[in-house]
């Protein structure tokens, strides 16, 4: 039977609507009703036993199976490591990291690395000590680098040789005194993990005994409303989500054996719940192989495809547009593809379509859904292809669509906001109890900020209540933007929207109040060396003499969308 809340619950919990407290329909939602069960939709699935163990102990077990096989190979320099060496190489990391952590310490490492054979090393060798892990997006600036390395905690770092130097002007800064690994050669003297991990003569840590509800990795993301913040994951959302979306009616890898293995290309950026998880976790898990690059080229992605034979592509909408657009892609290039999942922000129908047409041989199309909140809950099932939407539930996870306004589950083919129930959401935003209250509600659903439809199972997701503007599958906050723009001296209000665009899906766009004089080349100056790339105000800038507001001073992000839609 689910907690009825009493009266003076509801009061104490939901009081106001402001920052730190659910809004009131949520709240009296909580109260179950049978009509709201009518509506939650189930996964067709049959659910699965989970399991109740940490990351590490989960793939360490399963790895024993192909442990002369292939974990992880870097497709540009052709280093890689088979599942044994892997796991040999984690433990030796593992035993360093309990050495230069003093007693008591929570292990909490910090990953500012591009994609590489050494990252999965480090996650798994920190996890299996105790410790966890926390990733930094390696397209950042000085400034946004400053602020995660502030609310993260971190307490030892690893980064690329080709961020050394920002990162140690930001510990400079911060006056922090981090112990920092270098994946590579480092011109400041740092020890270099490469060489470390390598060194025969290095101990080897014993696996920890570790709590599955301990926190496992630590991933920053927008979320459903605001700045980025650390999204707390266990161990057993992990190793739940690994179970729950590799079975066989949703998950397209064949098993591995002696005479077959997946090559999956790892190009999407493991610092993000994509990359780390759906790509590294979930190869880990089946025995695939995995070829790493660090950055898209055009060239070394469609050469990996076709000289590596990838059966199974994960992509972003952006990577779906190049293949199917440019020239430079032939079928022949697509010749070994048979399945093509896509993920991270709305799939435009006519780009699925439009890669089965060009490829030689029949593509199965799988979009999906997922955040970093929630890990992986929506996959189009192998057997019923349906472009346009994300799929259905996978085992063991709850739906529903839920009226924006009164918090009522809705039934199909109505729009509402998805919330979702599963064993494998997080447990926490990270020193922010007021987020996480706003996010997961009083009866454990968990609040996307998508608004949705459903029928027939299938679920699409056609809108966004939260204003979050998605770039290329990466989440950018326009109040993040707008406090950046706020502090240049000519700017004296400014709202920031998302513009529809073929390629990127959206792009920034800034509407700004002057105070003196600037131009939009002052602004775009201003901005390169703020924010990261994606985040740069490349659908435009706009001079208005006042923005849309309310009777409250609240800014009326909607009629900015309008102005934007006429004005492309």
């Amino acid at each position: 039977m689910k907690p009825v809340l009493t009266g003076a619950q509801i009061l104490r919990k939901c009081g106001t609507t402001g920052r730190g407290r659910l809004p009131l329909g949520r709240c009296v939602h909580s109260i179950a009703s049978k009509k709201e069960d009518e509506n939650i939709v189930y996964s067709p699935f049959p659910s699965v036993e989970l399991p109740n163990s940490t990351v590490p102990d989960l793939v360490f077990s399963r790895a024993r199976n192909w442990s002369t096989m292939d974990a992880i190979e870097c497709g540009i320099t052709g280093r890689k490591y088979t599942y044994g060496g892997m796991i040999d190489r984690a433990l030796r990391w593992g035993a360093v990291v309990n050495k230069v952590m003093p007693p008591g310490a929570r292990k909490n490492v910090v990953v500012y690395c591009k994609n590489a054979p050494e990252f999965p090393v480090v996650v798994l060798g920190t996890m299996a000590v105790g410790g966890m892990v926390t990733t930094i997006n390696h397209n950042f600036t000085a400034d946004e680098v400053s602020r995660q390395l502030e609310d993260a905690d971190g307490e030892l770092m690893v980064v690329d040789p080709l961020m050394e130097g920002l990162l140690r002007q930001v510990l400079a800064k911060l006056n922090l005194q981090l112990p920092v690994f270098t994946n590579g050669p480092s011109q400041f003297g740092s020890p270099n993990l490469q060489e470390i991990i390598e060194d025969t003569t290095k101990p080897f840590a014993e696996v920890a005994e570790t709590h599955p509800e301990s926190i496992a990795m630590m991933l920053y993301s927008s979320g459903t409303t605001g700045k980025p913040k650390g999204v707390a994951l266990s161990h057993r959302a992990f190793t739940s989500n690994m179970v729950m979306f590799t079975q066989p009616s949703v998950f397209a890898y064949r098993d591995t054996s002696a005479e077959y293995q997946e090559n999956i290309l790892g190009i999407l950026p493991f610092y993000h719940i994509y990359g780390t998880h759906v790509v590294n976790m979930f190869n880990l898990y089946k025995g695939a192989k995995t070829i790493s690059l660090p950055a898209f080229t055009p060239n070394d992605f469609v050469r990996i495809i076709r000289d590596h034979k990838v059966e199974v592509v994960h992509l972003v909408p952006p990577m779906l547009n190049f293949l199917t657009k440019s020239p430079a892609v032939t079928p022949k290039d697509l010749a070994s593809m048979r399945v093509a999942m896509c993920a991270a922000a709305p799939v435009p129908p006519s780009s699925a379509i439009a890669l089965k047409e060009k490829a030689p041989n029949p593509i199965l199309f799988q979009e999906g859904f997922g955040m970093t909140e929630a890990l992986g809950t929506h996959m189009t099932p192998l057997n019923l292809e349906r472009i346009g939407y994300c799929g259905k539930l996978v085992p063991n996870v709850e739906g529903k669509v839920v009226d924006t306004d009164t918090g009522e589950a809705l039934p199909e083919g109505r729009r509402g906001e998805l919330c979702i129930r599963s064993p494998s959401m997080m447990s926490h935003y990270h020193k922010n109890p007021e987020a996480t209250a706003e996010t997961i509600d009083f009866d454990g659903w968990l609040h996307t900020g998508d608004v949705a439809i459903h029928e027939d199972g299938f679920f699409s997701i056609v809108d966004r209540i939260k204003e979050l503007i998605k770039v290329k599958g990466y989440q950018v906050s326009p109040s993040e933007l707008e406090e950046k723009l706020l502090k240049h001296p000519a700017v004296m209000d400014v709202g920031v929207v998302g513009v529809e665009d073929e390629r990127a899906g959206e792009l920034p766009r800034a509407y700004i109040v002057r105070k003196t004089e600037v131009t939009p080349e002052d602004i775009m100056d201003y901005m390169k060396e703020r924010v990261a790339p994606y985040k740069q105000l490349k659908g435009g800038i706009r001079f208005l003499d006042a923005l849309p507001k309310n009777a409250t001073g609240k800014l009326l992000r909607r009629e900015l969308k309008e102005m934007a839609a006429q004005d492309p």
